[in-house]
């Protein structure tokens, strides 16, 4: 069983229309998103359909980590996301994982 977090959020009061690239430091977002994955927390993320907002799985860190780590996101920081939810979630169940 492997402890991952949820975090959802939904979009924020400068989130322009389209989609989440075309948003206020998208680089800087990217390149937060990035470094996360390099330290092995980011598993997957990315924006809904409708662009109502994005969803990412962490792991190795608890709800309240999660929450201290994306504070730091520019797009948290300069209002395209706002956080809607951060759920801890056990997997039993993960076929994308590496077997092993």
């Amino acid at each position: 069983m492997r402890q991952r977090v949820i975090v959802r959020f939904r979009a924020g009061p400068t989130w322009k229309s389209g989609g989440v690239r075309e948003q206020p430091d998208w680089d800087a977002h990217a390149e937060f998103v990035d470094a996360l994955i390099e330290r092995g927390t980011f598993v997957m993320g990315g924006p809904f359909s409708d662009n109502s907002g994005t969803m990412s799985l962490l792991e190795g860190v608890d709800a309240a980590e999660a929450e201290q780590l994306i504070a730091d996101d520019p797009f948290m920081k300069n209002g395209v996301f706002v956080l809607d939810e951060i759920r801890e979630w056990t997997i039993f169940v993960d076929e994308l994982a590496p077997s092993g």
